[in-house]
């Protein structure tokens, strides 16, 4: 690990934030068990730390192994199926369990993605939704046999943000979530050569370095972390810009380790009561995870040399233990 990076505290606040409030991230919680939220902040712990699996890195930082257990838990007790029933895009989480699933080691389940993608509702989903998001459940259904082209994305390309090279000023901040998203999936999330999807990595660099300047003004964390991470599958993650934004962001984070959202407002934030926590972890989870996903090329810039686990029994008991 990188010790000396202005990243570092930014990620250890954050993670402990969000170790100390997993059972939140749990689809059953009264903060997300309205139809709105429900699985989401669980899939989206689920997609930020399967690449830190990848590299091993939960055998170093206890912490993600906590994380770790408290997914293999929530997979085996919550009818995530009947979910998917009820929202055809929820069958995302099937393709991130099936990864999660093998890069812990965990026996194969139920075979529910492989029989969804039988029916062509991936496809299906896909039509519906917008470039970048139709990008979102085929890179994670490609991912769920922990391999990946991402020239297979290509076709899609010329319809995002990035594809029709929009002109910096013209982006609103929709169309800056479409870019960085679009990146996430063309790097494979650091792990692809980004050149090989796009060869001017050079005017990409000073694109994403303009918008995040513009981010970072607006005090915007979660846009500021995503074109963080964007930078780094480009190989930037010490220049004095990366070094300066992380400075940008300690200062944006709560004393409690949590990151808000740009719609957060502090006085709104009650801390006591019954709702205690509520809004603060509704404007602030998807942020905090995003910091834990840009610090990781900065912070863990090489994998641990271990082999993946070869398939066991569920996790179930090990966890209880």
């Amino acid at each position: 690990m990188t010790t000396d990076h202005p990243a570092l505290p930014v990620f250890r606040r954050a993670l402990a934030w969000v170790s100390a409030h997993l059972d939140a991230f749990h689809p059953d919680h009264e903060f997300v068990s309205d139809h709105s939220l429900r699985v989401k902040p669980f899939i989206e712990l689920v997609f930020v730390l399967n690449p830190f699996l990848r590299r091993g890195l939960h055998r170093q930082e206890p912490l993600l192994a906590d994380l770790a257990a408290f997914c293999a838990r929530t997979f085996d007790t919550y009818d995530f199926a009947a979910f998917a029933q009820q929202d055809p895009a929820g069958l995302i989480v099937f393709a991130l369990r099936d990864e999660f699933d093998a890069l812990c080691g965990r026996a194969p389940r139920d075979g529910l993605l492989g029989r969804f993608r039988q029916t062509g509702l991936p496809a299906l989903v896909s039509v519906s939704r917008t470039p970048y998001r139709a990008m979102d459940l085929a890179y994670s259904v490609a991912r769920a046999d922990l391999h990946f082209d991402p020239r297979s994305l290509l076709p899609d390309l010329p319809r995002t943000v990035l594809g029709a090279a929009r002109p910096l000023a013209h982006c609103t901040d929709s169309d800056l979530y479409s870019l960085t998203h679009t990146l996430f999936y063309l790097a494979d999330l650091g792990e692809a050569d980004l050149s090989a999807c796009w060869p001017d990595t050079a005017g990409l660099s000073d694109r994403l370095r303009g918008a995040l300047g513009l981010t970072l003004r607006e005090g915007n964390a979660d846009l500021s972390g995503e074109l963080l991470m964007c930078l780094a599958f480009l190989g930037d993650t010490g220049s004095g810009c990366a070094r300066y934004a992380w400075t940008r962001l300690a200062a944006l984070q709560l004393p409690c380790g949590a990151v808000p959202a740009p719609s957060y407002r502090a006085a709104r934030d009650d801390s006591a009561g019954e709702t205690a926590g509520h809004y603060r972890f509704t404007q602030s989870y998807h942020t905090t995870l995003v910091m834990l996903g840009a610090a990781m090329p900065a912070l863990f810039p090489t994998a641990l040399e271990v082999p993946l686990p070869a398939p066991t029994v569920p996790l179930k008991a090990e966890v209880a233990s």
